[in-house]
């Protein structure tokens, strides 16, 4: 996937730095990377809605919806693999999210990831967008 990058100077854990237009979009691609690095997500269906409300700051805001979201995965297999809306509040954010559930005989398995971390964690403005970088415990 070319929308986001893999952060390789870190040893023991694994992340992935995105760019965007719009925070909105930062978030997307965020959320959408880190799903693409558990597997690949153009290979699971999107017949699962999931909407979720977080409350928090930037930049911590960010690791604890895909925390939320790891969580969806484990207790229900869930992959995100589209988002519908993402809607930023005064106190927190709002998402409406599409996906499927991983079956490991249909979808290959690359990362387990345990948690996105707030070490390293960045969301950042720029003169032409917005830059993300997560790192995430494995």
């Amino acid at each position: 996937m070319s929308f986001y990058e893999i952060i390789d100077d870190i040893t023991a854990d694994a992340g992935i730095r995105v760019r965007a237009k719009s925070l909105e979009e930062l978030f997307c691609k965020a959320i959408l990377a880190t799903f693409n690095e558990i597997t690949d997500i153009e290979k699971v269906s999107k017949d699962r809605e999931v909407e979720l409300e977080v409350q928090g700051e930037l930049p911590y805001l960010l690791a604890d919806v895909i925390n939320q979201l790891l969580v969806l995965h484990e207790k229900e297999k869930l992959i995100i693999n589209h988002c519908e809306r993402v809607e930023f509040k005064e106190d927190g954010v709002k998402l409406m999210l599409k996906g499927g559930t991983f079956d490991p005989e249909r979808h290959p398995s690359k990362l387990v990831i345990k948690a996105a971390t707030y070490h390293r964690l960045k969301v950042e403005k720029l003169e032409d967008g917005y830059l993300a970088e997560v790192i995430f415990d494995i």
